[in-house]
């Protein structure tokens, strides 16, 4: 195991470093891997240990709360991967999940950029089967591919349909949108099998009525839970690959996760940190709130 994981600089909220999987009831899965594919920004392979950094004062104010979501959760630390092979990193990412998944925990992962999803859900697949995904998001992720090796941050939800990773007909994407708007990836995407909630939709409906939809939708499912950092409004996180205006802002975004309880949730996932574009570090520290939220969930 420590062939494919190493210790972090420091620990998620001061968790305990183990990879002793089997006495955990989630834990906390660096995945410091981006593609380094766009134009403007890079380095989402550091957000990793800045959700960790960030996360030791959300660590002291979880103190005050009435419920304890660090209960018998790990940090294993991050994964041990290569920035210059996709396929290689997908190999180790995978490994690595088998190994929290195989021990019955449930996996808190921090990455990276959006492509670490893929391999997450195969070793989902493998070890629950098809399950049904909630994708929080500014962007599908479903770019049509160009060719069967066409692997990068906007692809793995085709892959995920192709591979028959997910139950697609409970496979939703929440907060899409664009600078004008995304009808083409709306459309490609529900000729895929999603459903697509757009952020229009979302702000029409109101949390409640979006909430009531989410869980009518999956509940009886195991559910997997991808949130891209992206889908909150760059102005209140800025520190992502693909800022796009119009998204959520910090209070909603983590109501509509409070609102998942219940859910029965098998993997979460926590991507598109990119500290060099953080000013303040205000992404990281959200997206350690984001992570308290999921753990709570459970």
């Amino acid at each position: 195991m420590s062939q494919s994981l190493f210790a972090a600089p420091c620990t998620m909220f001061e968790l305990p470093l183990s990879q002793d999987f089997d006495q955990a009831r989630a834990a906390v899965l660096g995945i410091p891997f981006d593609c380094g594919l766009s134009a403007t920004r890079f380095g989402a392979r550091l957000g990793p240990n800045a959700i960790r950094q960030a996360s030791v004062l959300t660590g002291v104010l979880l103190k005050d709360a009435n419920v304890d979501p660090l209960e018998r959760v790990v940090d294993a630390g991050n994964v041990r991967v290569s920035a210059g092979g996709i396929h290689g990193a997908f190999e180790a990412i995978e490994r690595a999940m088998n190994m929290v998944l195989d021990a019955d925990c449930i996996p808190l992962t921090l990455g990276g950029d959006g492509a670490v999803s893929l391999p997450q859900m195969r070793s989902i697949q493998r070890a629950h089967g098809p399950v049904a995904v909630l994708h929080f998001d500014a962007h599908t992720d479903t770019a049509q591919l160009k060719s069967n090796d066409h692997y990068d941050n906007a692809t793995q939800f085709t892959h995920a349909v192709n591979e028959s990773l997910i139950d697609v007909e409970h496979a939703i994407h929440v907060g899409t949108r664009a600078p004008v708007n995304a009808e083409d990836d709306i459309a490609y995407t529900r000729k895929l099998g999603y459903e697509v909630i757009p952020y229009v939709v979302v702000r029409n409906w109101g949390e409640a009525k979006l909430i009531a939809h989410l869980q009518r939708r999956v509940s009886g499912k195991k559910v997997y839970i991808c949130f891209d950092m992206d889908f909150f409004d760059p102005s209140v996180a800025p520190g992502v690959q693909t800022p796009t205006p119009g998204g959520a802002l910090a209070a909603e975004g983590l109501a509509m996760i409070r609102g998942l309880k219940g859910l029965d949730v098998v993997a979460l996932d926590i991507n598109t940190v990119t500290p060099l574009h953080d000013s303040a570090g205000v992404t990281a520290t959200l997206a350690a709130s984001v992570a308290a939220e999921m753990l709570a969930l459970l």
